[in-house]
C-alpha cells in the first residue's frame, strides 16, 4: 500500500490538490477495490495522481492493469510514460505472455501514438511472445483474432517456423482475409511441390483479392494451369475473370468455347456460381446465353439480376420495364438507367401503363424517376392529363404540377414538337386564369 502514502503525501505536500481534485480521489478510493481504483486513478486528471497510480499498478497483474499502462505509455506527462514504461517491462516476461495477448489489441494501437516512439516497447514485447515457450499460447490465440493483432501474430509465427508448410495450410483457413493474403504471398519462398497445394486450397477461399493472388502464384508454379485457369474464368470476381482472360491465348484456352461448355451444363445453384456464369457471358457479350440471362433474370438474387439486366443491355428492353418492380432499389435504379438511353418512344407505351397503375405506390424517388425517362415537356403533358382524366383528384394534380414547374429552371428538350410546347403552355395559361393554379405558375417555362 505503499502508494497510498504517495497519495497522502501528495495530498499535504507543496503539490497540494485542489477541493474537487482530493474529494474526487477520496471518492475513487472509497468506492471501488484496490486494482479498479488505480485504473480510474491512472486516468486521472492530476499527472501526479497518475504517475502514482501507474506505479501501483505493476503490482496487479490482469488485462485491465496492462491496458490502463498501454494507454499511459503515450500520456502527454513525460514522467507518467516513463513511469510506465518502467511498469510495464514487469509484465514482459514469460510468465505474462497470456497477458500480453489477451491485451494484444491495446499493444497493437499503441503502434500508432505518434506522441513519442514506441518502437522499443514493442520490440520488447515481441520479443517475449516469440520466444519458444509462448509458442502454443500464441498459436492458440492466433485463430481467434482479426485485424493487425492476427496479422502480427501470423508474422510473428511465420519467422521461427520450423515447418513453414504446416503454418501457411492453417493461415489459409483463417477467418482474417489479410492473414490469407499474407500467407498466399509467403508461398512464393516454398518449394513448388509445396506451394502449389497450398495455392489450389486458397483459389477455394474467400476473398476475390486472396484468390487473384493465388491465381498469380499458380501461373508461376504451375507447369499447365489450364484447369485453373478455366476455373477462375467462371468465377464471382471480375478480377479474377480478368486475370484468366488474359494469359488465356498463351495457353491455347478459347475463353469463348469455356462459356458456351458450361451454358450447355445445367444451371447454376448458387449465387458465386452465377455471378461467374452471367459475368463471363457479360464481357464476352455472347448471344448464345441470352436464354441464362433470362433465367438469371429470375433468380433471387439481387446481385445476379443486377449483373443479367446489365449484360442482356439493348436485347433486354421488355426485362428492363419489368425490372422497374423490382423491390431493390440498385435493379430499379440500373432498370432506368437503361431505359433512358433508348429513345423514350421504344417503351412510353409500357412507361405510362406502369406510371397509371401504380402512381400512388411509388416512393417519390421512384416516381421522379420515372417521370424524367419521359422529355421534359412530355412529363408535363403527362401531369396535365392525368388531371384531366381525374377530377375527384384535381387538387392533388394540381399541385403536382405546380411543383413539377417550379423545379424546372433550364427545359432543354429538342424532342417534343414546338406546337405540343405552345398547346401545353395554353392549358397552364388556362389553369392560372381560373385560379386552380397560382399566378406566375408558368413564368418559369417561358
Amino acid at each position: 500500500m505503499g502508494y497510498m502514502r504517495e497519495l497522502e503525501h501528495l495530498q499535504g505536500g507543496p503539490l497540494q490538490l485542489t477541493d474537487y481534485e482530493t474529494g474526487r480521489l477520496r471518492q475513487i478510493l472509497d468506492t471501488h477495490d484496490e486494482g479498479d481504483a488505480l485504473i480510474a486513478l491512472s486516468r486521472f486528471g492530476s499527472g501526479y495522481v497518475r504517475e502514482i497510480a501507474v506505479g501501483a499498478l505493476a503490482e496487479h497483474a490482469s488485462v485491465e492493469s496492462l491496458a490502463a499502462l498501454v494507454e499511459r505509455l503515450n500520456d502527454w506527462v513525460p514522467q507518467v510514460r516513463q513511469r510506465a514504461i518502467t511498469s510495464i517491462r514487469k509484465f514482459l516476461v514469460q510468465e505474462h505472455a497470456g497477458l500480453l495477448l489477451q491485451a494484444l489489441a491495446s499493444l497493437m494501437a499503441l503502434a500508432d501514438k505518434g506522441r513519442v516512439d514506441h518502437g522499443a516497447t514493442l520490440s520488447e514485447i515481441r520479443a517475449v511472445l516469440k520466444a519458444p515457450q509462448a509458442r502454443m499460447a500464441v498459436e492458440a490465440t492466433f485463430m481467434g483474432c482479426r485485424g493487425r493483432a492476427a496479422r502480427f501474430l501470423f508474422e510473428l509465427m511465420l519467422e521461427g517456423a520450423t515447418d513453414s508448410a504446416a503454418l501457411l495450410e492453417v493461415a489459409l483457413t483463417h477467418g482474417e482475409m489479410t492473414v490469407r493474403q499474407i500467407a498466399v504471398d509467403a508461398c512464393a519462398v516454398l518449394p513448388a511441390a509445396q506451394a502449389l497445394p497450398l495455392l489450389e486450397s486458397a483459389m477455394k477461399t474467400p476473398g476475390a483479392s486472396v484468390r487473384v493472388k493465388a491465381l498469380r502464384g499458380l501461373l508461376t508454379f504451375s507447369a499447365d494451369p489450364r484447369a485453373h485457369l478455366r476455373a477462375a474464368m467462371l468465377d464471382a470476381s471480375a478480377a479474377m475473370r480478368s486475370l484468366a482472360l488474359w494469359p488465356a491465348p498463351q495457353w491455347a484456352l478459347d475463353c469463348r468455347e469455356v462459356l458456351l461448355k458450361r451454358l450447355a451444363e445445367a444451371a447454376p445453384h448458387s449465387k458465386r456460381e452465377w455471378l461467374g456464369l452471367v459475368g463471363l457471358a457479360r464481357e464476352l457479350e455472347e448471344p448464345q446465353a441470352e436464354s441464362m440471362l433470362v433465367l438469371a433474370l429470375a433468380t433471387t438474387f439481387p446481385g445476379v439480376r443486377l449483373q443479367a439486366l446489365e449484360a442482356l443491355g439493348e436485347r433486354g428492353l421488355a426485362h428492363q420495364i419489368n425490372a422497374l418492380n423490382d423491390p431493390h432499389d440498385k435493379l430499379f435504379k440500373c432498370a432506368a438507367a437503361l431505359l433512358d438511353k433508348r429513345p423514350w418512344q421504344d417503351f412510353d407505351e409500357a412507361l405510362e401503363f406502369h406510371l397509371n397503375t401504380l402512381w400512388h405506390e411509388l416512393s417519390d424517388h421512384r416516381r421522379n424517376t420515372l417521370l424524367r425517362l419521359k422529355p421534359c415537356w412530355r412529363q408535363l403533358e403527362y401531369l396535365l392529363r392525368r388531371h384531366e382524366q381525374a377530377p375527384a383528384d384535381s387538387a392533388y394534380w394540381l399541385e403536382r404540377i405546380g411543383r413539377w414547374c417550379a423545379a424546372q429552371y433550364t427545359l432543354v428538350d429538342p424532342q417534343t414538337p414546338k406546337v405540343v410546347r405552345q398547346a401545353l403552355l395554353q392549358r397552364l395559361h388556362a389553369l392560372e386564369s381560373t385560379g386552380e393554379l397560382p399566378a406566375g405558375t408558368m413564368s418559369r417555362l417561358n
